[in-house]
């Protein structure tokens, strides 16, 4: 019989490279210093991963990372935090991939190495018994380019296993944002208000949440200190974002949908679960990285009640 909390993941598996504090910015023949560097876990569907483990629930992760010193680090810190990790391949040929972040508080910018993110397939994530498990989580489709046609299929059969499903897409690179195949299997889309906009062509959260909420059961749109929004076809819902005092946004939009999926599988009322997906989603922020400043259930109930 499956534990009530299990979650599945299939999603992207990076390292991140953290620096703060730029003295300017980037440019070809020059240099720039930093005040702060620090490498930890990358990629949505870890951070995520590891977000839910946090706050409580059972996590297994299917993925792929090389055989190499990065892929041992991220798998010593996801089987740290309690996720398994048994459903995540090894390649010898492909090393892992690795995102380089410049980060502000309010704002970052990305360079990235996919290797194994992007040369994951099917073949890498066999899901032999859906049922195991109660509720399935995807990432990234639009950068891991060899699942690309494998998940409107998982997803598919997940809800034909009686699981419930969401997916966090993340930007596409090729800004082509196709996802027809993938809505009508999804539960919970999380998108930040940059993706909505790609998605919908409209500005507004509260207005894009609405809109892709016809295309799926329950949107929700991730807005930063303007706080997030969600929708059904049949209400909508908001949450203020909390005060703290944050060193690093990344990963916040992933421990963000952590505290959303964990909430929302309680069968909580929406407007709670925003309001809980909004605490852990800031108070993630106030560690460099997505995986340091996760949240407890304690952590996160003690910053919404304050």
């Amino acid at each position: 019989m499956k534990p009530p909390s299990a979650v599945l993941v299939v999603g992207d598996l990076n390292a991140d490279l953290i620096l703060t504090g730029l003295s300017g910015h980037p440019r070809y023949g020059r240099e720039v210093m930093v005040s702060g560097c620090s490498m930890t876990l990358g990629g949505s569907g870890a951070i995520f991963a590891c977000g839910v483990a946090k706050l409580g629930r059972a996590v297994k992760f299917a993925g792929k990372v090389g055989a190499d010193l990065t892929g041992d680090f991220i798998l010593r810190l996801m089987r740290e935090r309690g996720v398994d990790v048994s459903g995540v391949k090894r390649d010898r040929k492909e090393k892992t991939g690795i995102a380089v972040a410049f980060t502000e508080t309010d704002d970052r910018a990305l360079v990235a190495y996919l290797g194994t993110v992007a040369s994951t397939t099917a073949k890498d994530v066999p899901i032999a018994n859906l049922r195991r498990y109660t509720h399935l989580h995807l990432t990234s489709p639009f950068i891991q380019l060899g699942l690309a046609d494998h998940f409107a299929p998982l997803l598919r059969k997940a809800k034909k296993a009686g699981l419930t499903t969401s997916m966090d897409p993340g930007w596409d690179p090729r800004e082509r944002w196709n996802l027809e195949e993938i809505y009508p299997w999804l539960d919970v889309l999380l998108v930040n208000e940059v993706e909505a906009k790609a998605l919908t062509g409209i500005a507004r959260p509260a207005s894009a949440a609405k809109k892709l909420s016809e295309r799926v059961l329950l949107a929700v749109v991730k807005a930063g200190e303007k706080g997030a929004f969600a929708a059904t076809k049949s209400g909508d819902w908001s949450s203020s974002s909390y005060p703290v005092d944050p060193v690093d946004t990344t990963g916040a939009g992933d421990t963000f949908d952590a505290g959303f999926i964990d909430a929302w599988l309680q069968g909580r009322p929406v407007h709670e679960v925003l309001a809980f997906a909004c605490a852990c989603g800031a108070l993630s922020t106030e560690k460099p990285g997505g995986y340091d400043g996760q949240p407890t259930r304690a952590e996160a109930h003690r910053l919404v009640g304050a």
